[in-house]
């Protein structure tokens, strides 16, 4: 986990920079274009590992566990991650409350995914994962 500045896409509307802000879309009559956000690293399979430590789901429910946990003491909203553009991933990032940041991608590109941290959230993973 790092901190990391969020590029907002010239394409979100103000309410949606409002909602990712969650005060405004504008500072001083300026439209925001960056926001602070948490960056989780991307995950990584090891086949050497299998069945000896903690499934992916387990692995993102502590770490969105620990980002609340440092919410409540440091504040903060916004959770992001990349991750390539392939559905399996999309669908478990997905399950956990992430959704794709509207804006253009470069081929092969990583796409950004992002995850608003509500003080009340407790994160368990959806049934059958």
């Amino acid at each position: 986990m790092a901190l990391q500045v969020l590029r907002i896409p010239e394409k979100l509307s103000n309410r949606q920079i409002k909602a990712l802000d969650g005060f405004n879309a504008k500072i001083s009559g300026e439209i925001i274009t960056e926001l602070p956000t948490i960056l989780i690293g991307q995950f990584a399979k090891n086949e050497l590992y299998i069945g000896c430590g903690f499934s992916g789901n387990e692995l993102m429910q502590y770490c969105l566990n620990t980002l609340l946990d440092g919410q409540m003491r440091l504040g903060g909203r916004i959770v992001m991650l990349e991750c390539k553009d392939i559905p399996y991933l999309i669908d478990f990032y997905g399950d956990f409350g992430f959704i794709r940041l509207d804006r253009d991608y470069e081929e092969d590109e990583l796409i950004q995914l992002i995850r608003i941290l509500k003080e009340d959230d407790l994160i368990e993973p959806k049934p059958g994962n």
